[in-house]
C-alpha cells in the first residue's frame, strides 16, 4: 500500500488503501461495464423521445439553466409539503455531497497522486470531507429510512410500490451501509489518530478494534468488493427503475416548454392540418415524451385532482403511467420488428434472395385514446390546473388531456351529448344558453341608469373600459344579479365604460377545452376583429374564463389587450376611494372564499377577491385548501356543460369544505363557481348558506349619494 506522500502525523487519505491492482482493474473494468449498460439504455429511451414531433428545445439557454437550479436542484415544488420535502433532500443533497466525495476521491488518487505527486485531501480539509461525507451518509439513511416507512407502513393511497421500489430502496440501503463499513474496518486495521472525525464510521469501527489489522484489512476487502459491485448494480439497472427520473427529471425541466401557462398551444394550420390532436404516442411534442419518464411517481397530482377525489375515473398520475407504459411497450414492439427484420434479412442472404436493409424504426402505432388512455379518463378533467401547479418536475398533464381530446372532437366526434348540445348551442347562437343575440343586454332591463353599448356611441369615441359581461352574466337568471351589481359599481363609481350588447359572443372557453379547436378558433378570430373595431384603454370580464382567454390566448390570434378581471378593478376602486362601502351591520360575520382556477392558479390573483370580500368588514376564513391550493368546484374543463350523476361529485366535495369553515356564506368570483355551489347547495339541502359573487357584497353594501340609485342584490 502506496503512503509515501502522506506525512507522518497529517491527517492524509490513503488512495487505494488494501486492495491490489488486480481488484483495481476488476473494479474499473466493473464500472465501465455497468455504466456502458446505462448509457445503452438511456440512448434506447432517447430514441423513443425522438420519435415524438420535434420542437425548440434549447432557445432561451441560460433562463433553461436557472429554471432547473430552481426546480431540479433547489427542489422548490418539492418544498410544499413538510415530510416528502425532509425525506427526499436528505437523499438528494447527501447523495450530492457523496458524489461530490467521490470526485475528491478519484482527483486526489488518480490524479494529484499519479500525475503531480501530491496529495489533495490531507489535512484540515481532508477531516472537514471526512466531517462531511459522514453526515451525508447519515441524511440519506434517514431519507431513505422515511421513505421506506411512509411505503411500506403508512401506505399512502398516492404511492405505488411495485419491484422496482422492493429493488432500489433496498440497494440504496446496502450501499450506503456498506460503505460505512467499508470505512469503519480500515480505522479498524489503521487506527488513526484522526479517526473520531468519520463521526459515523468511527462509532460502528469501535467493537472491531480488538482485531488484528491483517484480519480487519481481510473483512474490509470483502466488504469493499461488495460495496462496489452494488453501486455497478445501481448504475446498470438504474434507467430500468424509480431512479431514472435522477436524469429524467432534471431533463424534462430543462426542455419543457416557455409559454403562458394559462394558454392551449393552437392546432397550427388547422385549416389544412391531416391530424387534429393526438391519438399516438408518436403526435406528442417531444419534450412531452420526456414528460412520461420524468415521472417521480409521488402522486401529488393525484392528491390534489378533485376529479380523482371525486371517485371519477381520472388519476393523473395514472394517466402519465399509462403513457410511460405504453412507450416502453412501443420500444419492446420496435426491438422486435428490428429483430424479426434482421431475422428475414439472414434468410434471404442464407438461401439467395435479394438482400435489402432493415426497415427504418417504425414510429408507433399504439392507439392512445381507447386503448391506453380511456374516453371517461379525459372527460373527467376539469383542467383545474392543480396536478400541473403541483408537480415537482413541471409535467403538464393538462395540456395531455385536451391534446386527446382534440382528437376525440375533431377526429372521431365522440364527445359527452350534453357538451355535444352545448358546442352547438355556441356555433349557432353564439352562446351556451341557445339565447338570442338580440337578449343579450336584456339584464340591463329594470336598472335606474343606462348602460352605454359601444355600436351606440358616437363613431370613434373611445370608454375607459370596455365591459365583457360574458355569456353566464348575460344569460343565467342567477349570474345576472352579479352583473347588475358589477353595473351598479361603475355606475357609482363613475366609470366610463360600455358593453358590446349584441355584439358580443362566446371567447370559445368551453370549445376549447372541450377539444373543439375549429371552433374555438372561429370565436376567437370574430371576437378579435369585433373588438379591434372600437377603441378602449382596457377589458374588464366577470368571469375568469373569459378573463384568461382574451388575456392569455387570444394574443395568439392577434388580440392584444389589456385585461383585468372585476375583482382587480373593484379592488382598485375601493384603494382609491371612487366607491365606499358601510360596514357589515353583524361586528363578527365571517366569510370564506372559494378561488376560482382561472384566476387562481391560472394567474395568479389571489388577493383581489380576498380584499374584495372583507371589504365590508367581513372576516375572512380561509378553507383548508385555498388559494394555490384550492380545489375546483368542477365546472372548469367544460365540465359545467356535462351530465353528473355520481354519488360523490366534486362541487359537493368543495361543499363539504366550505361548511368544514364554520362560514354561513361563501364568497366566489366565478359565474360557474356560482352555479355549481348553487347546484351543491340545493344539492345537499344548505340553505342556510349564502353563496354570493364578492361583487354582490359589495354592491350592497355601497353608499351612494341617492337613495334611488340604489339596488337589491340579495341572492335568491
Amino acid at each position: 500500500m502506496e503512503t509515501t506522500l502522506c506525512p507522518a502525523g497529517t491527517p492524509c487519505r490513503y488512495g487505494w488503501w488494501n486492495i491490489p491492482i488486480p481488484l483495481r482493474i476488476f473494479f474499473f473494468a466493473m464500472m465501465a461495464f455497468a455504466v456502458g449498460i446505462m448509457i445503452y439504455f438511456i440512448v434506447q429511451r432517447i430514441k423513443l423521445w425522438r420519435q415524438g414531433q420535434p420542437e425548440v428545445c434549447l432557445d432561451h439557454f441560460w433562463v433553461r439553466v436557472g429554471r432547473t437550479l430552481k426546480y431540479a436542484v433547489a427542489q422548490v415544488k418539492v418544498l410544499r409539503q413538510r415530510y416528502p420535502a425532509a425525506m427526499h433532500l436528505g437523499l438528494f443533497w447527501g447523495m450530492v455531497l457523496l458524489f461530490i466525495g467521490t470526485v475528491l476521491g478519484s482527483l486526489d488518487t488518480d490524479v494529484f497522486e499519479l500525475i503531480f505527486k501530491a496529495k489533495l485531501l490531507k489535512g484540515d480539509f481532508y477531516l472537514l470531507e471526512k466531517v462531511v461525507l459522514d453526515l451525508a451518509a447519515l441524511f440519506v439513511l434517514a431519507g431513505l429510512g422515511l421513505a421506506i416507512y411512509r411505503r411500506y407502513v403508512v401506505k399512502p393511497d398516492r404511492l405505488n410500490t411495485d419491484w422496482r421500489f422492493h429493488f432500489t430502496l433496498p440497494l440504496l440501503t446496502f450501499i450506503i451501509l456498506t460503505g460505512l463499513l467499508v470505512e469503519a474496518f480500515r480505522l479498524a486495521a489503521l487506527k488513526p489518530a484522526w479517526a473520531p472525525f468519520s463521526i459515523v464510521a468511527y462509532p460502528l469501527s469501535l467493537p472491531f478494534w480488538g482485531m488484528s489489522e491483517a484480519a480487519a484489512a481481510g473483512v474490509h476487502r470483502v466488504l469493499w468488493v461488495v460495496h462496489f459491485v452494488g453501486v455497478a448494480a445501481a448504475f446498470a439497472t438504474l434507467p430500468l427503475t424509480n431512479l431514472f427520473h435522477i436524469f429524467t427529471s432534471p431533463a424534462n425541466i430543462f426542455v419543457a416548454p416557455f409559454r403562458v401557462k394559462g394558454a392551449l398551444r393552437p392546432i397550427a394550420n388547422l385549416e389544412t392540418a391531416e391530424q387534429l390532436g393526438v391519438s399516438k404516442l408518436a403526435h406528442l411534442p417531444r419534450p412531452r415524451l420526456v414528460n412520461v419518464d420524468a415521472c417521480t411517481e409521488c402522486g401529488r397530482c393525484q392528491d390534489v385532482c378533485p376529479a380523482y377525489a371525486a371517485k371519477q375515473p381520472l388519476s393523473p398520475k395514472k394517466l402519465v403511467l399509462d403513457l410511460r407504459g405504453a412507450l416502453t411497450e412501443t420500444g419492446r414492439g420496435d426491438t422486435e420488428t428490428r429483430r424479426n427484420g434482421d431475422a428475414e434479412t439472414r434468410r434471404r442472404g442464407e438461401t439467395g434472395g435479394e438482400v435489402t436493409a432493415s426497415p427504418r424504426l417504425p414510429i408507433s402505432a399504439s392507439q392512445l385514446v381507447g386503448d391506453v388512455i380511456k374516453h371517461e379518463t379525459l372527460w373527467s378533467c376539469t383542467t383545474c390546473y392543480a396536478c400541473v401547479y403541483e408537480c415537482p418536475v413541471l409535467i403538464e398533464q393538462v395540456d395531455d388531456i385536451t391534446d386527446m381530446r382534440r382528437y376525440l372532437a375533431l377526429m372521431e366526434g365522440a364527445i359527452p351529448s350534453s357538451l355535444a348540445t352545448t358546442l352547438t348551442n355556441i356555433e349557432r347562437s353564439g352562446n351556451p344558453w341557445k339565447q338570442s343575440k338580440r337578449k343579450r343586454a336584456a339584464w340591463t332591463q329594470g336598472l335606474d341608469f343606462e348602460v352605454p353599448i359601444m355600436a351606440a356611441l358616437e363613431e370613434g369615441a373611445e370608454v375607459d373600459v370596455l365591459w365583457w359581461v360574458g355569456c353566464a352574466g348575460a344569460y343565467d337568471p342567477r349570474n345576472q344579479k352579479v352583473t347588475k351589481a358589477i353595473a351598479k359599481i361603475l355606475h357609482e363609481a363613475g366609470v366610463n365604460f360600455a358593453i358590446l350588447g349584441e355584439e358580443e359572443t362566446c371567447t370559445g372557453d368551453s370549445a376549447r377545452r372541450a377539444g373543439n379547436e375549429y371552433l374555438f378558433q372561429q370565436m376567437a378570430q370574430q371576437n378579435v376583429e369585433t373588438l379591434k373595431q372600437y377603441r378602449f384603454k382596457m377589458i374588464l370580464t366577470q368571469c375568469p374564463h373569459c378573463f384568461n382567454t382574451l388575456l392569455n390566448e387570444y394574443p395568439q390570434f392577434g388580440g392584444d389587450f389589456q385585461v383585468m378581471h372585476h375583482t382587480q378593478y373593484i379592488e382598485a376602486l375601493l384603494a382609491e376611494g371612487q366607491i365606499k362601502v358601510k360596514a357589515e351591520a353583524e361586528a363578527e360575520a365571517k366569510i370564506t372564499f372559494h378561488d376560482p382556477c382561472y384566476l387562481g392558479r391560472y394567474n395568479d390573483e389571489y388577493e383581489a377577491p380576498r380584499y374584495v370580500a372583507a371589504a365590508t368588514g367581513l372576516k375572512l376564513v380561509e378553507m383548508a385548501q385555498s388559494k394555490d391550493k384550492a380545489m375546483c368546484c368542477g365546472g372548469g374543463g367544460a365540465r359545467v356543460w356535462m351530465e353528473d350523476e355520481g354519488d360523490t361529485r366534486i362541487n359537493y366535495n368543495r361543499l363539504a369544505q366550505i361548511q368544514a369553515t364554520g362560514c354561513q356564506e361563501v364568497g366566489v368570483a366565478c359565474p360557474f363557481c356560482l352555479i355549481m355551489l348553487e347546484d351543491a347547495k340545493g344539492a345537499w339541502g344548505a340553505e342556510d348558506l349564502v353563496v354570493r359573487d364578492v361583487a354582490e357584497i359589495v354592491a350592497e353594501a355601497l353608499v351612494t349619494e341617492t337613495a334611488g340609485s340604489m339596488l337589491t342584490t340579495t341572492p335568491s
